[in-house]
């Protein structure tokens, strides 16, 4: 057992802590109140109340038989029915049956809206941005409102969030109230959220608009969940945007901070400090300890250290319950985990640094916490068929690992309605993989068409081999980064460079932009840490850089692993606080419990650009 009396940490002058995440893997709306229909329209249609297709039929049978006055707006109400039944293809051929219907000006101007609306709702942002721009702002105020909130939506799903807060800026011009305005400031803000969740990166400009520039830097760091860093932060937009609309709703944009731990709470941390997984257990402690030294001196629970590599589960966990720790942090391997829940319900809280087997309920007191392969597998088969891929090639190590990251990749392709039409194994400590991928791309049969082809005709052919032409995308389950830039060059050389090729996140580490330059082109879902280009993330990197120096593998994912574990543990004991109800804004991503108990992390999706990861914007279908 090591107690933490007299350990002299690094100094840590550690910046704001923000998550930017992805969630949505699917192209959608940002989370707006749908723009509600004109005030007037047709009635004397029966349908129940919420069957919009009932309705929409209802007012499309009326409309093929009214007369031609009151046409219109019977056809347009069956378009806002249609899209309300989410059925755009539906809204679009009654749309074109309004050609050479005579309407009204403010028909018109409906007509116009709910086209751009039925361009989005079939999932072509683009062109509904440029329908609704090319529309003139409607000159009445009710109609300017609708017309307004729609152009909103419509640009952050385009990927225009400086338009979408302009659109929200004019909007607050008819809001009838003080509430009314806070209330379209309120949505704006969601609305940046949701949508830098989905990938929109929220990248403001020194030539923009302070208004405009303010909602998209406080978009890009507004969380959900809690951290150490949410005040200081908060703190730092109000000093740079003094006047700002939005400082009326800023406690809206960080929840509130994470509650200090009960005075004269004991913490264990179980770690294997010494022992095969030393390096990795240390790494843990160094990212777990830069999160607990930011704690006021007053507010630190004792920390106590068990090394589980000198003595066994039970025996540390024992020793830490005797001395009175009121929370288990630990441990850290697959096997002490499961040893863990073997002994059965907790009688003080657990926060696992492992998952047991998906197949085995965890006992009551037990929660789980772990940076799992198998749930980015699904996460990229899931991204993938969003991007429109169905048919397509693994390249998996062999052994226990890839076994489990295959079967969770497979599983939730196929759930999906895509397959995997081959699979090739390689040996994660081999360097040269042409005989397996030159199988996989089945560019034997094309040498093999060529000389059977010269062989009939007798004379020699220019030729260039090519691979099966069936494939529509590559996903490399990389035992380490080495792998994946030894696999991704040799693909291209195998002439599959062109084919959309995803990842996970251990394809790239932050050791050389060189060597990742190997993995350009690349795809995969990864935690806020790893990623460039962020100023946030990057002035907590440059603090922790400054305090540990090269003491420790701060730029690692397990760094940020123990950091989250730390703030989990904070979150999960406030006062009055249901465990299971702790959300996280983290280095590693969005965190909260699933019904398991188990940690739900939501990542951000980047692609390696010139040896760097950046971050992709969300999927669009185009």
């Amino acid at each position: 057992m090591m107690q933490l009396k007299g350990f002299s940490p690094p100094e840590l002058s550690v910046g704001p802590l923000w998550l930017a995440l992805l969630a949505a893997l699917v192209c959608g709306c940002a989370a707006l109140p749908p723009v509600a229909p004109p005030e007037t329209g047709p009635t004397g249609v029966s349908a129940p109340s919420g069957d919009h297709v009932m309705a929409a039929r209802q007012y499309e049978s009326r409309g093929a038989s009214a007369a031609p006055a009151d046409q219109g707006e019977l056809k347009l109400a069956a378009v806002r029915e249609w899209l309300a039944a989410g059925r755009p293809v539906d809204a679009a051929r009654v749309l074109l049956s309004l050609r050479g219907v005579a309407l009204s000006g403010p028909q018109n101007e409906e007509r116009g809206l709910l086209d751009a609306q039925t361009s989005l709702a079939a999932q072509h942002p683009r062109e509904a941005w440029d329908k609704i721009a090319a529309m003139p702002e409607p000159s009445t105020a009710p109609a300017a409102t609708r017309y307004l909130a729609a152009r909103m939506r419509i640009a952050l799903a385009a990927d225009r969030p400086a338009d979408a807060v302009r659109a929200e800026m004019a909007s607050e011009r008819y809001a009838p109230g003080a509430a009314e305005r806070r209330s379209q400031r309120s949505a704006l803000l969601d609305a940046l959220r949701t949508a830098r969740e989905r990938g929109l990166a929220l990248e403001s400009a020194p030539s923009q608009d302070p208004i405009v520039r303010g909602w998209l830097d406080l978009g890009a760091i507004a969380t959900r969940g809690v951290s150490l860093n949410a005040e200081s932060e908060a703190a730092r937009w109000r000093a740079k945007y003094p006047n700002h609309p939005a400082l009326e709703i800023l406690a809206q944009a960080f929840p509130a901070p994470i509650a200090p731990i009960a005075a004269g709470a004991r913490v264990a941390l179980l770690l294997p400090l010494s022992g095969p997984a030393a390096d990795q257990a240390a790494t843990v402690r160094d990212g777990f300890l830069s999160a607990y030294y930011q704690l006021p001196v007053a507010t630190r629970p004792q920390l106590q250290l068990y090394d589980t590599a000198a003595l066994t589960e039970a025996a540390a966990m024992a020793q830490a319950r005797a001395a009175g720790s009121s929370f288990v942090v630990g441990p850290l391997t697959r096997e002490d985990v499961a040893a863990v829940a073997d002994s059965g319900s907790q009688s003080v809280p657990v926060l696992a640094l492992n998952f047991l087997p998906a197949e085995r309920p965890a006992p009551s007191g037990l929660f789980q916490f772990a940076l799992s392969p198998e749930e980015e597998a699904r996460l990229v088969a899931r991204r993938l068929l969003a991007d429109g891929h169905h048919r397509g090639i693994a390249v998996v190590p062999r052994g226990d690992w890839g076994n489990r990251v295959i079967d969770a990749f497979t599983n939730e392709l196929t759930a999906g309605g895509g397959s995997l039409i081959g699979v090739a194994a390689y040996d994660p400590a081999g360097h040269d993989y042409g005989d397996a991928l030159q199988s996989i791309l089945r560019v034997g049969d094309s040498n093999a068409r060529h000389d059977r082809l010269q062989s009939v005709l007798g004379t020699k052919l220019n030729f260039e081999p090519r691979r099966r032409a069936d494939i529509e995308f590559v996903f490399i389950a990389p035992a380490s980064a080495t792998n994946a830039r030894l696999i991704a060059p040799q693909l291209k050389y195998f002439y599959a460079g062109d084919i959309p090729s995803y990842s996970l996140s251990n394809a790239y580490e932050p050791d050389s932009t060189a060597s990742n330059q190997d993995i350009d082109g690349l795809m995969y879902p990864d935690m806020p840490w790893m990623i460039s280009g962020d100023s946030d993330m990057d002035a907590i990197r440059s603090g922790v850089a400054q305090a540990w120096q090269s003491r420790a593998a701060w730029r690692s994912r397990l760094f940020a692993f123990g950091y989250d574990a730390c703030q989990l543990m904070l979150a999960m004991t406030g006062a009055g606080r249901n465990p299971v109800e702790a959300q996280v804004a983290g280095l590693t991503g969005e965190l909260r419990f699933d019904a398991e108990r188990r940690v739900s992390r939501e990542l951000l999706w980047v692609q390696i650009r010139n040896g760097e990861p950046r971050r992709l914007a969300g999927t669009t279908v185009e």
